[in-house]
């Protein structure tokens, strides 16, 4: 995701292409930034979507796994239930791949995007507070799908299977 006027892309691309398989030129320059913040927000926000909604299944009685493959064939499903749920959450594996806190500081940039465009932003600003509560429940080692234990926590149950 690169912001830059269309002759600088061009120059850049090359190297780029070195630490990249697919360079998208998405605007002027800092569109890029502002693309991947919104992007983060959106896995933020299901991150704390699907544990919630599994949190809920597990305490009714369906299990965790049940849930999964039922939601990933559904139009409700995102990459956290197709992926990051099946591999980390369910297995109990929670490797640290990217810092809470880095999502959280993404979720800020996205909520100031939101704000300097006149765009109100009711859903990142809570998850922005959510992801919050998560940094200062967990810590700032803490892994970004470690916000699930905080709902797990909450909720008085795990989601495993």
């Amino acid at each position: 995701m690169v912001g830059a006027d269309e002759e600088t892309f061009a120059r850049a691309r090359p190297v780029l292409e070195s630490m990249g398989s697919r360079i998208e030129h998405v605007g002027p320059v800092g569109a890029g930034h502002a693309l991947k913040a919104v992007n983060n927000a959106l896995l933020a926000v299901n991150i704390l979507a699907v544990g919630e909604g599994l949190a809920a299944l597990v305490k009714a009685g369906v299990p965790a796994r049940t849930a999964l493959d039922v939601l990933n064939i559904s139009s409700g499903r995102p990459f956290v239930s197709e992926t990051l749920v099946p591999e980390r959450v369910l297995t109990g594996a929670w490797p640290s791949t990217f810092r809470l806190a880095l999502l959280e500081k993404d979720l800020g940039i996205a909520r100031d995007l939101l704000r300097e465009t006149g765009v109100e932003g009711p859903v990142l600003d809570l998850a922005g507070e959510l992801f919050g509560q998560a940094r200062a429940a967990l810590g700032e080692s803490a892994d970004y799908l470690e916000a699930i234990r905080l709902i797990e926590s909450r909720a008085g149950t795990e989601i495993r299977g």
